[in-house]
């Protein structure tokens, strides 16, 4: 015996949906919202004025930048101990370092402001030009065109002058000083700026040909010298106020040269190694 299954079509009721609006009034209304809500900016093409406000602002940009560069990038200089540098400037002046001594000046720069900073000893041959002017930490040299030499070492500063003229400066005291040819300007302590001896003028021209001439120099300062000129190291123990007067050549060996000056003071050294030495 089959049994039936019961016709669900007639269980569940047939059901009507009547809606109120058409599907094409409701598509209206949600066109009709966004529109409402959204803005779009119409298309607005670049003009030529636009561009050229762009490209000046773009050509200013890189003016400011390359200017900038130029004025303030520095180079540097130096000639470590045991060596002397020569070398020419931006204007082609002539620049020699002496052993241990550094210059740094704006090479882009140096044609419309010639000033440079030195640190230790430098002679320079000047190209005639606009004003030339070495600033270093106690004192400031300038000049037009003319060959000079400047030490400026711990608390010295001199200048000695071989062609043209020479003016000197002590920001100390305001004081400045015109030297001409054969003729050597120091600071003092005090700032003051005064006119050396001539027989002073020796040391200033003789480390250019490898000779070193010193006058009344301490023996603190004549081992100074000796350890820039020889890249070696010396200890003082003797009695700081002996003073040295006489010369050597950088052809001889800082040993044969600490002999030298040991010998005619009255004192000795000790060798600690090749390039350490105790004068005593």
């Amino acid at each position: 015996m089959i049994k039936e299954e019961p016709n669900m079509s007639k269980k569940l009721p047939e059901i009507e949906l009547n809606y109120s609006t058409s599907k094409d009034s409701v598509w209206d209304n949600i066109v009709s919202s966004i529109s409402e809500h959204v803005f779009i900016k119409p298309y607005q093409p670049i003009t030529r004025t636009l561009l050229f406000k762009f490209a000046v602002a773009a050509s200013l940009l890189l003016f400011v930048s390359v200017t900038s560069f130029m004025r303030f990038y520095i180079t540097s200089v130096h000639a470590p101990a045991g060596q002397h540098i020569a070398f020419l400037l931006p204007d082609d002046s002539k620049v020699e370092l002496n052993a241990q001594s550094k210059i740094s000046f704006h090479p882009y720069w140096f044609k419309t402001v010639r000033t440079l900073n030195l640190q230790g000893e430098a002679y320079f041959e000047v190209q005639k030009g606009s004003q030339f002017k070495v600033v270093s930490k106690l004192g400031e040299t300038t000049v037009v065109g003319t060959s000079f030499n400047i030490f400026a070492r711990n608390t010295d500063y001199a200048v000695t002058c071989f062609t043209g003229k020479v003016s000197v400066f002590s920001p100390r005291s305001n004081e400045s000083i015109l030297i001409k040819p054969n003729e050597k300007a120091y600071l003092t302590n005090d700032g003051n700026v005064l006119l050396a001896s001539e027989s002073d003028l020796n040391g200033a021209k003789a480390w250019r040909e490898n000779m070193f001439v010193f006058t009344g120099s301490s023996i603190v300062d004549v081992c100074q010298e000796i350890e820039r000129q020889y890249n070696i190291k010396i200890q003082v123990k003797a009695n700081p106020a002996l003073t040295y007067t006489g010369n050597f050549s950088r052809s001889l060996s800082g040993k044969e040269v600490l002999n030298l000056v040991c010998t005619s003071l009255g004192i000795k050294f000790d060798a600690k190694s090749e390039t350490e030495f105790l004068v005593k």
